[in-house]
């Protein structure tokens, strides 16, 4: 039986996320500090070769497809474009902390919905029918190595959904040009619908011949030791007796 193996790799950094903005359907370029950032990590690290490259089509995607896969068919997914944040797009979580949609947002796991916004389910069925979009592409063409360039809300959706092992949903989070590896067994994914994750993205560069300082280390330490993203905003736990406990939040 064939496996794929499929790259799923966030984006670089724009604006918005350097300032800790929602940033779902605004289509943000990336900025100059997030084009910096994917070319020295693409200097210091490897990433794997690839037979094509799938892409949301908002721009922030399809411009880091194309500095760290030049030379590959791209090929856009509507369907996996970000998240729809309504009322909340573009502004700080820092701001909307307290607020009674933004606390009743959080509280409902993100099933009460912001005004304007995408509900959580709507999104979860559409980025799902977004990866079989690109898994019926690969084994139709025999594409058995793909990398996605995509957004955090996407991958964490897809990895808390479809992974195996089964993690937290927090700890599928992955800053700015870095990802996971999806190994994908056909007949494990049509029967039971989840795939392996088994290594994070970029690679660790191969150690020159005679380099008896490199030493290897494993995924987890390499994965946490990768430059830090600013587009993940931290909103400190409260205790308020009118505003009630405000949750961490994440910010793509």
């Amino acid at each position: 039986m064939i496996t794929y193996k499929l790259y799923l790799i966030r984006h670089g950094m724009t604006k918005g996320n350097v300032e800790g903005r929602f940033v779902g359907r605004s289509d943000l370029p990336l900025c100059p500090e997030g084009i910096h950032q994917l070319h020295k990590l693409k200097e210091d690290y490897d990433y794997p070769d690839v037979q094509k490259v799938y892409s949301s089509p908002m721009l922030r995607c399809v411009q880091s497809a194309e500095i760290l896969y030049p030379n590959r068919l791209l090929q856009r997914i509507d369907r996996l474009r970000e998240y729809d944040f309504g009322v909340f797009e573009g502004q700080q979580a820092k701001d909307l902390a307290g607020t009674e949609m933004f606390l009743r947002w959080n509280q409902s796991g993100m099933s009460a919905p912001p005004e304007g916004a995408e509900s959580i389910t709507a999104f979860a069925e559409r980025v799902a029918a977004g990866l079989q979009e690109i898994l019926d592409d690969m084994m139709k063409n025999n594409i058995t190595s793909a990398a996605a360039i995509l957004h955090g809300g996407v991958i964490l959706n897809l990895l808390s959904v479809f992974a195996y092992p089964k993690r937290d949903p927090m700890m599928w989070m992955t800053p700015c040009g870095t990802g996971f590896t999806a190994l994908i067994n056909a007949q494990l994914w049509q029967r039971d619908g989840v795939f392996e994750v088994y290594s994070p993205i970029p690679f660790e560069k191969e150690p020159s011949v005679g380099n008896i300082n490199w030493d290897e280390s494993d995924d987890e330490k390499f994965f946490h030791d990768l430059p830090k993203d600013f587009s993940m905003v931290d909103v400190p736990e409260q205790e308020d007796p009118e505003k009630g406990t405000t949750p961490q939040t994440v910010v793509y």
